[in-house]
This record gives structure tokens, C-alpha cells and sequence, in this order.
């Protein structure tokens, strides 16, 4: 798959996974445009990306928009939308803790960032793949959407749904020349997972602690070698593929994990 000169939208562009993508587009000869709320950091993330552009023709770009906000989203973008070739819906976030302790607008915030997030861009950007009969979606879900963990209701539902959608706009994209990805990353050393560190309760700490933690980069490098073999399925690192091969079993293993665990915490 030839990505020179291709112009590609990734949300979430400016740290973390979308960042790490952005910069293995941009050495791919690519048009890279970010798209995330802090003006600040996408600065910096330009400044970055441009030092290791391959040509001078390039164009790299960012837009400081809400991708919980669809008015906000379209007034933001406008004809430019339409112009993409591939679309890395990278944006979210992670608010874990235990549901009888956590407020009902977190559980909407989650969701309307990362399920509907991942809608609103989408649904502004295929129609021009459409008329073009050509283009790629990207969507990032979580290893959670296939286990459910102890500490994470409001997380997972939204990755979840995540999955849930890739799969069905892959069964109507792909008569117009259109490819799907869902992307199924572990634990990603990026501020996202540092903020859910600060926060995570106990008992979801203890069933995590023999996991490990994967680099940014190597996630990315992965997800473009996914993406160059048109894989739906992508998930990255040998841990993630075993845990994937494996979901059902070990959704099992996890949840007694976490009932003995929990009482535990109840007897003390």
C-alpha cells in the first residue's frame, strides 16, 4: 500500500498511540493532520513531526476540535472532511474506578469521547471516501472491549461499542472500495494510562500487576503493518493476541479474579 501523498486525519494525534501513528505516516510520505482539544500540544506535535518529514512537499497540519461536539467538529473541519484518505480514530479517554462510587456524567463523558467521538468524525469524513469509491478507517478500541475487567463499567461499554460499530460499518463500506480496522491495544506507556494509574482501585490493580506495558511506537508500527495488509482485526503485542485468542476463557478467569479479590477487601 502505497501511503505517499496520501492526506490522513488522526484523532487524539497530538500524544499517546495517535501520535506514535502520526509519526510512522509521516515516514511513510504522507499528508499528516492532527485533530485534539489542547492547541498547545498539537503545536508541539507539528513541530515534531516536521522534523522528520521525507519531503519537502508534505503537509503536516492539526485542527483543535471536540470530538464530542459534532457542530463543533464540522465548523472546525468544514469542505476539508471530505479530503482524507484514511481516518485514525484515536481519540478517548480512560476513567476507571468502581460503579457503585462513580457519578453518572462520567459514564457519559466516556461515551460520548469515545464511542460516539469515534461516530461523529466518521460520519464526516466517509462520505468523501464514498464518492471517491477509495479510503481507510481506523478505529482504536481496547483489549478491554473483549475482557471485562474489575474497575472499568464506564470504560469498556465505550470500547465495546467501539468494536460493535467497526463491524458494521466494515459490512457497508466495503462495496465502495472502503477498509475497516479495529485496533485492540494492552497497556500503552502514554499520559492516558499515568492518569488511570493515579486513580485505578485496588482490586484492578492487583489483577493487572503481571501485565505488562507496551511502547507507543511499537503499538504503532504494528497498527501500520496491519493497516498495509488490510487486517480488520489488529492487536498488538504477543500478550494482547493471546489474551484475544483467548478472550472467553479468561473473561472467566478475570471475573473470578476479581470476585475473590473483592472479598478480600470485604472481610477487612
Amino acid at each position: 500500500m502505497d501511503m505517499k501523498d496520501k492526506n490522513v486525519l488522526i484523532s487524539g494525534g497530538s500524544s499517546g498511540i495517535g501520535f506514535s501513528i502520526a509519526k510512522e505516516f509521516v515516514k511513510a510520505g504522507a499528508n499528516v493532520s492532527l485533530l485534539a482539544r489542547r492547541e498547545t500540544l498539537l503545536k508541539t506535535a507539528v513541530e515534531e513531526l516536521e522534523k522528520i518529514k521525507i519531503s519537502g512537499n508534505q503537509r503536516i497540519s492539526y485542527f483543535s476540535a471536540d470530538v464530542s461536539n459534532f457542530d463543533n467538529l464540522q465548523k472546525t473541519l468544514k469542505e476539508k472532511a471530505t479530503q482524507f484518505d484514511f481516518l485514525i480514530n484515536c481519540a478517548g479517554i480512560a476513567y476507571p474506578g468502581e460503579f457503585t462510587n462513580m457519578k453518572p456524567e462520567i459514564f457519559a463523558d466516556v461515551m460520548q469521547i469515545n464511542y460516539l467521538g469515534t461516530v461523529y468524525l466518521t460520519k464526516l469524513v466517509v462520505p468523501g471516501m464514498v464518492e471517491r469509491r477509495s479510503g481507510y478507517v481506523v478505529n482504536i478500541s481496547s483489549l478491554a472491549a473483549l475482557i471485562g475487567i474489575y474497575g472499568y463499567t464506564a470504560y469498556a461499554p465505550s470500547k465495546y461499542a467501539v468494536r460493535g460499530f467497526s463491524r458494521c460499518l466494515r459490512s457497508e463500506l466495503k462495496a465502495y472500495g472502503i477498509d475497516v480496522s479495529v485496533v485492540f491495544p494492552s497497556d500503552t506507556d502514554t499520559p492516558q494510562l499515568a492518569f488511570e494509574h493515579s486513580i485505578i482501585p485496588d482490586i484492578t490493580r492487583k489483577i493487572n500487576e503481571n501485565g505488562g506495558v507496551m511502547n507507543p511506537d511499537k503499538v504503532a508500527q504494528i497498527i501500520m503493518r496491519g493497516i498495509r495488509r488490510r487486517k480488520f482485526t489488529i492487536v498488538p503485542g504477543l500478550e494482547g493476541n493471546v489474551l484475544y485468542a483467548l478472550s472467553s476463557i479468561l473473561g472467566r478467569y478475570f471475573y473470578l479474579l476479581a470476585v475473590r479479590e473483592h472479598r478480600k477487601v470485604l472481610k477487612n
